[in-house]
């Protein structure tokens, strides 16, 4: 099967595109014989965005996420349509549905990791108007009609998308989502001895930077060897320096990245709005126990929080004292709940694994 991919967030082979989600999906269909065309559908120039914006204001919707609306869909759903005939594509497999190729006669599916309406019912909601929120729906809606499958990484997701948009179940597939490169971790680790790991490229605070600054005095309190290393951009970098007991990195090769994942008794990552999180199965892999927010895919990505420390509220107290009673766990414990962890993120969100869910959920 010849396979157009879209990304609208560049091009979709490039391994710096969300995360590299759409380039590993694709050697992994490769590998089992798909015929991958490369669609980059960030076609949206800042011209189009003031268009938007002016027709916004005339019609008394909300500015931001400027990409989600009529105009900008349409640009990009005609951009995907053009590249796929061009390509002879005999499906096109959406890594957004921003991008929809609503109105073509080529099939489409959509590989998606969040819509629009658990968008604006999060933490990070844009707070929009009633009007402009029931227009965006309204276009996601659209698309996921419009779609042979609607294949989502989460069950959590997959139920929105059947309950509140009302797709037929059979047309909605929770196929996952794998992680990046890191090797898994097969030696056994001294719980104890193993730092506090944090790790994003960008957004500190949505990531859960500030949450767990903000935490972290009332773990030294308590437990004074504790020791935190922060991977991050400037922003977090600057905000984490000179602070006892913190050491900050900014751009690391991937071998020490996994050197520090490896050496990690936990990834503390309280992310308040990501729907996934690929960094969680990294820390899997690696065998660093995750400690976050019960909310979003995470508890489905642990066994219900069986395998992970998972927080109701983002809460300095709740985060201190989630990791200062992970470190006061049992050693075997620990090491058991690691090793599941492990064989959950290497078994069941192998890229290959993935690759054979959506292959199966497109060809029927």
């Amino acid at each position: 099967m010849r396979i157009a991919i879209t990304s609208s967030m560049g091009e979709p082979s490039d391994p710096k595109t969300w995360s590299s989600a759409p380039a590993n999906l694709s050697r992994a269909l490769q590998a089992q014989g798909a015929e991958m065309v490369f669609v980059n559908s960030a076609v949206v120039s800042k011209f189009d965005k003031m268009a938007i914006a002016a027709t916004s204001i005339l019609n008394r919707h909300s500015l931001g996420h400027f990409s989600r609306f009529p105009a900008a869909r349409a640009k990009m759903a005609r951009h995907v349509t053009e590249r796929a005939r061009a390509a002879q594509a005999e499906h096109i497999l959406c890594c957004t549905s921003l991008d929809a190729p609503v109105t073509t006669d080529i099939p489409y599916s959509l590989w998606i990791d969040d819509s629009w309406h658990l968008h604006h019912e999060g933490r990070l909601s844009p707070g929009f108007s009633p009007s402009t929120v029931a227009m965006l729906d309204d276009l996601d809606r659209t698309a996921f009609q419009g779609a042979h499958k609607v294949l989502t990484f989460s069950h959590y997701l997959r139920n929105d998308i059947i309950s509140h948009y009302g797709i037929a179940p059979d047309r909605v597939v929770a196929v996952g989502c794998g992680s990046g490169e890191l090797s898994p971790f097969h030696e056994e680790k001294s719980y104890q001895d193993g730092h506090l790991l944090f790790v994003a490229k960008h957004q500190f605070d949505i990531k859960g930077g500030a949450l767990l600054l903000n935490a972290w005095p009332l773990i030294r309190e308590e437990r004074p060897q504790t020791r935190l290393i922060i991977v991050g951009n400037e922003d977090g970098l600057s905000r984490a320096k000179n602070i006892t007991g913190i050491t900050g990195h900014g751009f690391v090769s991937r071998e020490e990245l996994t050197r520090l994942f490896y050496g990690a008794a936990m990834l503390v990552q309280p992310m308040l709005g990501d729907p996934w999180g690929q960094v969680y199965l990294e820390a899997m892999k690696a065998k660093a126990i995750v400690v976050s927010l019960n909310q979003a895919a995470l508890p489905e990505l642990s066994d219900n929080g069986r395998l992970a420390v998972l927080i109701d509220q983002p809460d300095p107290q709740l985060l201190a004292d989630a990791v200062l009673a992970t470190y006061h766990r049992n050693q075997n414990e620990l090491n058991q709940i690691a090793v599941e962890a492990q064989k959950l993120a290497t078994e069941s969100f192998s890229w290959s694994a993935v690759a054979d869910r959506v292959l199966e959920a497109i060809s029927q």
